[in-house]
């Protein structure tokens, strides 16, 4: 509860900074909203996590992931100010001597841009914000085709699964362009490209059921990022 609200209260004060510049300039600045999804890749930090995984004799993750990102971009021309937000989601998953150990990612993030460079064709727009990241790991035994379910229940106990979470900090830059799609409306295809790095501001907190884990591997599950933006400006 106290990470949804502290995102919530983030994208709203990004909304209000934006609309009280806009006002400011008062003259014919409404604004533009873009609904879009991005594909693309980040380069994790697990080093950390990799060793221990190593020591244990669990397969170690690959310091890339494909991520897949779906957010809005709220840009009031006057002002130059934009208002981001952003929800990603990444997996990996491997299999190694009858183990299979998977790594699941979520973010949520908002942040605050500005666009130095805007004609009809571009935009340019750096951003600063925030993200709030989940992670959730898991090591399971594969099980045989031939298992029953009472056989799966009876066998030795060989599942480990916990979870992450950090505050990181971000910052980045898109480039876009729009174009037209429906000349009896303003609607827009917009195609672009968005890249940047996060880095952790807080300790990772580990857990187990909401119980937590002291000395956890610090890891950065942000770091550089790239990607393809596919969306529609209304």
């Amino acid at each position: 509860m106290k990470t949804n609200a502290y995102i919530l209260t983030i994208i709203l004060l990004s909304v209000l900074v934006g609309e009280v510049y806009s006002q400011s300039e008062n003259n014919n600045n409404s604004s533009q909203f873009t609904l879009y999804a991005s594909f693309g890749v980040q380069l994790p930090e697990y080093s950390k996590l990799n060793n221990l995984l190593k020591e244990n004799s669990y397969s170690e993750f690959e310091q890339i992931n494909y991520a897949t990102n779906g957010g809005f971009y709220l840009f009031y021309p006057k002002s130059k100010l934009s208002v981001l937000g952003n929800v990603s989601g990444f997996s990996q998953n491997i299999t190694n001597l009858n183990t299979n150990t998977s790594i699941e990612g979520t973010g949520i993030g908002a942040s605050l841009g500005y666009t130095f460079f805007s004609d009809k064709q571009i935009q340019l727009t750096p951003y600063l914000g925030s993200e709030f990241s989940w992670i959730n790991i898991s090591i399971i035994d594969d099980v045989s085709t031939n298992s029953t379910f009472i056989n799966y229940l009876k066998r030795p106990f060989n599942q480990n699964e916990m979870s992450a979470t950090n505050l990181l900090a971000n910052i980045g830059i898109i480039g876009k362009t729009a174009f037209i799609i429906d000349k009896n409306s303003s609607n827009k295809l917009v195609l672009g490209i968005r890249t940047g790095f996060s880095t952790p501001i807080s300790k990772t907190i580990w857990t187990v059921h909401e119980t937590k884990l002291n000395d956890g591997p610090a890891i950065n599950s942000g770091g550089f990022y790239a990607g393809i933006i596919f969306g529609l400006e209304f």
